[in-house]
């Protein structure tokens, strides 16, 4: 499968081919964004595509990517499309065992040196519930000081699945025949001794530089005596080998799993024996023990005093940590009721509240076994939202493809129904489903910036949840605070309404087991009394899990022996404490550059919340390398807060470019000292960003001077570069100083302009004077000369002199100020745009801060340039702040039924749906008005007026209420989207279809005032009615246009169809007369 050198993977530069087998190749790759080398290992697409493949790779890979152990390779990145599956790991650059093998038998020592380092790392991963199945010296690698590593577990299983489970037994014999077990040879069950097995054959062909069983023998010959036939005497093929070395080997290579070693720390203990050598630190303190009764548990029959933690810090748990995971049991079920009878499921908590966890290690591995019908044959994709959740749910559905999609990103972008379309693509069969799990769903709506991206986004998942062609399932984790904003969107907010999960703190047995749990399954037991006062702390506190996992992973290292114990807890600090003392004591013991590394970090890894608490931030780890001028000190912190879980590290699902962020938002609350610098700095924080979001944008435009920052947002710019708060990366400086540059270059541009049209008008008046003196000189000439011929027509020639004299003079003035006129017209107009852009810029600054002062500073900046003069930055900020005008409130209904939309007025609250009622903002007092058919409550609206009137909307009908009683009502033929109050509450504006209509209720009258050219057009329904704060102007949209009514002329002031809105081949662009 070669693969051109210089060919590009995700962000991986293909330099050399290393080597290549049936399973696929590996080659030496570069990856620019951390600049290092690594061994990239492709699998072939006929396997990478088989079902049981994809199903599993994706958990076998974060299985063998946690194996933290010296001796095993470590996986750095993983991932999988159609044409393949890619591991990257470390590059070795020592060779291989099979090298050493080819040159002849090893000496004992260095054989013994080998079979330590290779035994220890079998022994970690038979601890994490792994299982090779491909131990032979070509996946054993060596350092240049030919130290030994383990690669190669691509095709590993996991041990913890279940006895029964027919997915553990492929069709296809896996592993090298001339080291294969008997078991896996005759497909029966594997345990951690069919490695024992496999390392035993490997030690052999140490010890003689040969395979035992060699010649002309056939593959199934081969197989067959794995199987039966002993291995042959050492002394075969090596004389000088002691005999007791038999023993060893013949122990390890039994056909009874039962009769070898326990594990492969045993064998290596062994073998030191036989040859007289002192057992070392891998091996001096094994001690064999009895096996775990519970058939789910790992099989580990050895342990030692390096005991792997069973907590997890501050990272959620993910599918690999299933066997850790305790304390849900009641909410799995409870899930999967919920999911079996629905293709959506929310699963809603508070931060800390372990939302990500039950799904992660609870949930998705039930399915995976089977919980619900045929659940085991479905395929699993889980991404985050990001600030392009389409990016993502194309990166994740080719991650389940076996064949590419053509345009897959626009087919999802084409239509609510594209993701139904190319999940119906990629599944191989109409049995398999396909489940998506969108973890984190808020950022939905924290950093996805483009509403229509946003709304496609939610109805491409509305459609998938609720089609019946679909075979999609949604599982999404959404945080308690922002439980209100996917309300906002009709039909959407109804799935989470109906279909929603909440995660309720721990009881008190549930907080014992997520105690006791984890340390039983690694054999060590925790104090009666550490169990109660952690209970007692943490008991019906919300957010209080991602503290509990990182109390006791701070306990277990403090632990004596194998027992967790009450004093180890309070040394640490508490649950409460934990967190915070470990944040705090790293910061203190490093030095002054180290801590303002510490303090830029952090600072780009949080999310600032608009009304909400603040959020983690994903970030590039070349960006953060890139802050200041000394790699070193922020490595060095990235280290340090990552050995001690604070801080974890991904790759983009895209570029595969690796990433850091916090490892979770309890750290923004629990680090005082971190709150501290959030505080005194979120303006900082929030220029920062949006100059890093400019400083992208620029370079992926491939730096087009139009995408540079001017005025007001420059100004903010060059505050922050030269406050040096926030320290800033290269691009984020060079995105500045370019800015500046072109600023300087159009001043400069506009000081020539201004200098040539000053010298041009010198010129002018000088060659106007000389033509003036020239003629007069002339006509002196001409009349002396006439004298001596005839005097009558000099008269007349000299009359005619002076008359085309004062002509030149005339018409040289007349070009002096016309020049004038233009230039000070050109000058005027530069300060009426500019005027215009500033009150823009600043009415979208206001956008979220204050809505309706975002309309008026819009509205002014279109008055700035008036009808001859059309700039389009104040257009669109007249748009977006009509968009962003209103705020509705949603609670959670009183009487179970349906509520479309609420207002609140001081301490009364009035709200909407299947029916009408009002009263006090506790609920306690709730007065019904009216009861709404289904049809009435689709478009329901309330509105409070400012003398205490409210107006509801129920389909064709705008009822307004006094107190509990109506007072006069409005019905028509059509439905009404929209109603607003005027300030003073004389009038009310009202949407209905294509036409927009003012109601006056105190004398029932009512006109039209949207454009009569547009009122037959069936497309432009208007969909957004606001008034300005003094109550003069009226603003309304649709689908096309804006329209802004002046209540004091009763005319239209303004009609504009924006560009971005218009259609290409219809460009308008209107401003109509008071």
């Amino acid at each position: 499968m070669a693969i051109e050198q210089g060919s590009v993977l995700r962000g991986y530069e293909l330099q050399q081919l290393l080597g290549e087998g049936g399973f696929g190749a590996v080659y030496r790759a570069y990856q620019p964004a951390v600049k290092r080398n690594v061994a990239l290992k492709i699998i072939l697409p006929e396997f990478a595509n088989q079902p049981e493949f994809i199903r599993s790779f994706e958990s076998e890979a974060q299985l063998i990517a946690r194996l933290e152990h010296l001796h095993v390779v470590p996986l750095y990145d993983f991932w999988r499309d159609p044409d393949g599956a890619y591991l990257v790991m470390r590059l070795m650059q020592g060779g291989s065992l099979r090298d050493l093998i080819k040159k002849g038998p090893l000496e004992l020592s260095f054989t013994a040196k080998i079979l330590d380092q290779i035994a220890s790392a079998l022994y970690a991963a038979h601890r994490q519930g792994i299982i090779h199945r491909d131990i032979k010296p070509d996946n054993i690698l060596l350092d240049e000081d030919q130290n030994a590593y383990l690669t190669d577990f691509g095709i590993s299983i996991d041990l913890n699945r279940d006895e029964d489970d027919e997915d553990d037994f492929d069709d296809t014999l896996t592993g090298s025949p001339h080291y294969i077990s008997p078991e896996q040879a005759q497909q029966l069950k594997l345990s951690p001794r069919s490695d024992v097995y496999s390392l035993g054959i490997v030690l052999f062909e140490m010890l003689t530089g040969q395979a035992p069983f060699v010649g002309n023998t056939t593959m199934m010959e081969l197989i067959l005596k794995q199987i039966n036939e002993p291995l042959p005497p050492l002394e075969t093929f090596n004389p000088d080998l002691p005999p007791t070395l038999d023993l060893v080997i013949q122990q390890a290579t039994d056909k009874n799993p039962d009769a070898r070693y326990p594990n492969t720390l045993a064998l290596a203990q062994a073998f030191r024996q036989a040859i007289s050598l002192p057992a070392n630190s891998f091996t001096a303190e094994a001690i064999e023990v009895e096996a775990p009764a519970d058939d789910e548990a790992p099989i580990i029959d050895v342990i030692t005093p390096s005991i792997d933690n069973p907590y997890k810090g501050l990272r959620p748990f993910e599918q690999a940590d299933a066997s850790d995971f305790f304390g849900r049991d009641a909410l799995i079920e409870q899930l999967l009721t919920t999911l079996e009878k629905t293709r959506f499921l929310a699963v809603i908590g508070p931060s800390g509240s372990g939302k990500s966890s039950v799904v992660k290690a609870g949930l998705i591995p039930r399915l995976r076994k089977g919980a619900l019908s045929n659940s085991e044959k479905w395929f699993i994709g889980e991404f985050v939202p990001s600030n392009d959740p389409f990016r993502e749910l194309a990166s994740v559905l080719l991650s389940c493809a076996t064949e590419r999609v053509s345009n897959l990103e626009y087919l999802l972008r084409a239509s609510d129904s594209g993701l139904v379309e190319a999940a119906n693509r990629i599944l191989p069969d109409n049995d398999t489903e396909l489940v998506l799990l969108i973890d984190q769903f808020e950022e939905v709506f924290t950093l996805v910036e483009d509403e229509a991206t946003r709304t496609a986004f939610l109805a491409s998942l509305l459609v998938a949840a609720t089609s019946d062609e679909s075979r999609v399932r949604i599982i999404i984790t959404l945080r308690a605070d922002f439980y209100d904003r996917p309300l906002l969107y009709a039909g959407f907010g109804e799935l989470i309404r109906r279909h929603s999960e909440v995660v309720l703190p721990l009881g008190s047995a549930e907080i014992e087991q997520a105690i006791v749990g984890p340390a039983a399954r690694v054999g060590c037991t925790v104090e009666p009394a550490l169990v109660a006062a952690i209970t007692t702390e943490i008991q019906d506190q919300p957010g209080a899990l991602p503290l509990l996992q990182y109390a006791l992973t701070e306990v277990f290292e403090r632990r004596e022996g194998s027992i967790l114990t009450y004093t180890a807890y309070q040394a640490s600090g508490g649950v409460l404490g934990a967190l915070a003392r470990r944040a705090e004591e790293i910061y203190q013991q490093l030095d002054a550059q180290k801590q303002n590394a510490v303090r830029q970090i952090f600072l780009r890894l949080v999310t600032l919340g608009e009304g909400t608490e603040d959020t983690r931030r994903r970030v590039e780890y070349s960006e953060l390398l890139s802050i200041g001028d000394n790699q070193e000190i922020i490595q060095t912190v990235l280290d340090l807060y990552s050995r001690y879980r604070l801080l974890t590290f991904d790759n983009d699902p895209v570029t595969r470019n690796p990433t850091v962020e916090v490892a979770h938002e309890a750290i923004l609350r629990e680090w005082k000292r971190l709150r501290e610098w959030l505080d005194e700095s979120r303006d900082d924080v929030r220029s920062q960003q949006r100059l890093a979001s400019a400083a992208n944008i620029w370079k992926a435009e491939n730096y087009d001077p139009s995408f540079l920052a001017d005025g007001l947002r420059l100004q903010q710019f060059e505050a922050l570069l030269q406050s040096g708060n926030i320290t800033l990366t290269e691009d984020e400086k060079a995105y500045v100083q370019a800015s500046i540059d072109e600023r300087e270059k159009k001043a400069k541009a506009e000081a020539e302009r201004i200098a040539r049209e000053r010298a041009l008008e010198k010129r002018n008046r000088r060659i106007s004077q000389i033509a003036a003196a020239t003629f007069a000189i002339f006509s002196i000439i001409a009349g002396l000369s006439a004298v001596f011929a005839l005097n009558q027509r000099s008269e007349a020639i000299s009359a005619r002199d002076v008359a085309e004299a004062n002509f030149e003079r005339a018409e040289s003035e007349r070009i002096q100020r016309a020049t004038a006129q233009a230039q000070a017209e050109i000058e005027r107009n530069n300060a009426l745009r500019a005027a215009a852009r500033s009150l823009a810029s600043l009415s979208h600054e206001q956008l979220e801060v204050d809505p309706v002062a975002s309309v008026n500073l819009a509205l002014y900046a279109i008055q700035q340039v008036g009808d001859t003069l059309y700039v389009p930055e104040a257009e669109r900020a007249l748009a977006d702040a009509v968009n962003h005008s209103q705020e509705r409130v949603y609670v959670q209904p009183f009487n179970g039924e349906t509520i479309a939309e609420t207002a609140i007025q001081g301490e009364r609250i009035a709200f909407i749906g299947s029916e009408l009622a009002i009263g006090d903002t506790n609920l306690e007092t709730i007065t019904l008005l009216d009861e709404l058919t289904t049809e009435e409550s689709i478009n329901a609206l309330v509105d409070w007026s400012p003398n205490g009137q409210l107006l509801s909307v129920r389909g064709y009908q705008l009822v307004v209420w006094q107190d509990t009683q109506p007072q006069t009502s409005l019905e028509g033929e059509e439905l009404i989207q929209c109603a607003q109050w005027s300030p003073d509450g004389s009038m009310i504006g009202i949407c209905v279809g294509s036409q927009a209509i003012i109601w006056e209720p105190s004398t029932n009258t009512r006109f039209s005032i949207a454009n009569p050219d547009i009122i037959d057009d069936p497309n432009q329904i208007f969909s957004s009615f606001d008034w300005t704060p003094d109550g003069r102007y009226a603003i309304l949209h649709n689908t096309v246009r804006i329209i802004v009514w002046d209540k004091q002329t009763g005319q239209i002031s303004y009609e504009i169809v924006p560009q971005y809105l218009a259609n290409e081949n219809d460009l308008t662009h209107e401003h109509m007369d008071n």
